[in-house]
């Protein structure tokens, strides 16, 4: 069920023609000179039209051919695909094969082209593939020098930058296509088939022509918080100080807040803690995100270094905020049922913090989608 077919050697795309009158002009035209015939084999052409609306062409008779059919879905996404593509200057093309340099041969589902840029690949893959296979076509793209993305029915796939890949989920009722992008909860190695809708293991919903234009002009990033200024929210909950037994408060949990300017885009969650000795200048770092005056305003004591009997050594803790007595974070969580957010500040949420502060990876690394616009 190809998209494709050749009218004198030239390539002709059934989602080019537009209306239903040229389609059935085109019939009637191949119907009295046989003109079209099949790319993958010599087959003259038969024009027909899938269960879900989509033109497309067939074999006018039984012929050895090694093109595996497909299913009106898969048909429907690719179409859905270029009129993607169609919406912005990339030139959208299907069913296009090449080879690597050393001879391995590929068939891409859709191509995008743009003079002076990278061709990109976008796959839909109905039918199960494994991760191996996933990678290893993956890897024949990149030796032909082509971008590619991945749009699986299956719920279990990677998420990384290296392989772009997205669930691809179809409505019968609209016969209209979204692509789910993985939540923070979400892992492919771990998900279970049962639970595979629960709406918190995905992030965002994109309906696909919609995505696929987005991810041609910009609008789709990875990891997108990086180097990013951010509002970070202080959480802190009152305790009496165990010196002066008046009340303080401590700071319970830090959230960068990317979800304020990246809509869709998961928060970050850590603590003061891990900024001790996990980046450069980590304490200063933090101690000037979090300036004293400012934090003895919500009650809060100071942050910094404090030397504790109990562990032998000094850590970044919090402090009384009237005699400055340590307050050990063994205890953080008998009042963290009381935290509440305090304050909130913008700070620039520096890309060497990803790896080295105590936070989720599945929290920075994810795709986003910037939807508005």
């Amino acid at each position: 069920m190809p998209l494709k077919c050749l009218h004198d050697g030239n390539e002709v795309f059934a989602f080019n023609i537009a209306t239903d009158t040229e389609w059935k002009q085109l019939k009637v035209l191949n119907v009295e000179k046989k003109c079209l015939r099949m790319c993958c084999c010599p087959s003259t052409v038969v024009l027909k039209t899938s269960h879900l609306g989509t033109k497309y062409f067939a074999h006018s008779r039984r012929v050895e051919c090694t093109t595996a059919p497909e299913s009106a879905e898969h048909l429907l996404a690719k179409a859905t695909i270029a009129a993607g593509i169609r919406r912005t200057p990339w030139t959208a093309k299907v069913e296009q094969n090449g080879k690597t340099p050393s001879g391995d041969e590929w068939v891409a589902d859709v191509m995008a082209s743009l003079p002076g840029k990278k061709s990109a690949a976008f796959e839909v893959q109905w039918s199960r593939q494994t991760e191996d296979e996933t990678r290893e076509r993956q890897a024949r793209y990149e030796a032909a020098g082509i971008r590619s993305m991945w749009f699986f029915r299956q719920h279990d796939f990677p998420v990384e930058k290296e392989v772009p890949a997205f669930r691809l989920c179809f409505n019968e009722k609209s016969k209209t296509f979204h692509v789910l992008i993985p939540s923070p909860f979400y892992s492919g190695h771990w998900i279970r088939h049962k639970d595979k809708d629960e709406p918190r293991y995905w992030q965002q919903s994109v309906e696909l022509s919609r995505f696929v234009e987005g991810s041609l002009t910009g609008q789709l990033h990875f990891a997108p918080a990086l180097n990013k200024r951010i509002p970070l929210e202080v959480f802190a909950a009152p305790t009496n100080c165990w010196r002066c037994h008046r009340k303080t408060h401590i700071i319970t949990s830090l959230v960068f807040v990317a979800n304020k300017i990246l809509p869709g885009c998961p928060d970050i969650h850590t603590s003061i803690y891990s900024f001790e000795g996990l980046i450069s200048d980590g304490v200063n770092v933090l101690m000037s995100m979090l300036p004293a005056n400012v934090l003895r305003q919500h009650g809060i004591g100071k942050v910094k270094p404090r030397y504790s009997k109990t562990e032998g050594s000094a850590y970044l803790s919090n402090g009384c905020v009237h005699c400055d007595a340590l307050q050990g974070r063994h205890f953080d969580h008998d009042v963290a049922y009381d935290e509440e957010t305090v304050f909130s500040v913008e700070v620039f949420f520096d890309e060497t913090w990803a790896n080295q502060l105590r936070v989720s990876r599945n929290d920075i690394y994810r795709w986003w989608f910037n939807d508005s616009f």
